[in-house]
């Protein structure tokens, strides 16, 4: 597995967004989940232990984004 950078995080972003915007016809707010997902990455990459709690958070953002 390969650790993610703040870098590889943006790259990742950009071309994932380029993805999302080609599924916008199935109305999945996926630019909105991938970007949500790249910024907390980000932000838990510095630290050095996550609660339970702030994992939840983000993984129940996410889900929120794409049920709509």
């Amino acid at each position: 597995m390969i650790a993610m950078t703040e870098s590889s995080a943006i790259s990742t972003a950009v071309l994932d967004e380029e993805v999302a915007m080609a599924d916008e016809s199935q109305g999945i707010d996926t630019a909105s989940a991938i970007s949500v997902i790249d910024e907390t990455l980000v932000r838990l990459l510095q630290r050095e232990l996550v609660s339970a709690n702030e994992v939840t958070d983000v993984l129940l953002d996410v889900r929120r984004l794409i049920a709509g």
